[in-house]
């Protein structure tokens, strides 16, 4: 087989897997996306024919991913050195994903992943205001970045004793994602807040 037209294959195969993760993700599809990984496909396979050099196909597909998902892997590269408390490096790979972000759902998950290092951080107000400003645009997060926003906003309100708005975005977060690990940490929070308030007589 042509060499060129296996490079395309691989190209239109990578779009249809993306497709696929964002169908798991339960995120929207992006138009963008999809023309953003097409163009850079495209581009890598002109200069190839130009120089008359291609790629093996998986090298392509690894330049693919690379390109495409850029500000996903970053955002798991901090995820990952939050967890071993190096939070100013995470801050600063967190910063570097938002800028390298184009597509809408890549930058509201940046920005709920900062807003979740605020707030185990500690830094309450300013988590629920990045938390806010996120679900200001639910269309565009899909079920399961919803759910992990609206869970840690709820126990950010717990935290500033606002028990009315956390209640409400725990029980969202269940009603959403009932069998995630988001439902499990509102689920206890909720039975938290049932053990602490006096019974009724």
């Amino acid at each position: 087989m042509d060499p060129y037209l296996t490079l395309i294959l691989v190209l239109l195969v990578f779009v249809l897997l993306q497709g696929g993760l964002s169908l798991l993700r339960r995120e929207p599809l992006s138009g963008r996306q999809v023309t953003e990984t097409l163009l850079a496909g495209a581009v890598i396979i002109a200069i190839a024919r130009l120089a008359g050099a291609p790629p093996p196909a998986v090298l392509f597909f690894i330049a693919l991913y690379l390109l495409t998902m850029r500000a996903r892997i970053l955002v798991d590269i901090a995820n990952s050195v939050a967890r071993q408390g190096r939070v100013k490096v995470a801050g600063r790979l967190y910063d570097l994903a938002l800028k390298l972000a184009t597509v809408p759902v890549e930058r509201l998950t940046v920005r709920a992943n900062q807003g979740a290092l605020l707030l185990q951080q500690g830094q309450v107000d300013q988590a629920v205001g990045v938390f806010e400003d996120v679900l200001k645009v639910p269309a565009a997060l899909g079920v399961r970045l919803e759910a992990a926003c609206r869970c840690n906003l709820g126990l950010a309100y717990l935290r500033q004793g606002r028990i009315g708005l956390g209640r409400a975005q725990l029980h969202e977060t269940l009603d959403l994602l009932p069998g995630s690990l988001y439902a499990q940490r509102a689920r206890l929070a909720l039975r938290r807040l049932e053990a602490q308030e006096p019974p009724q007589e």
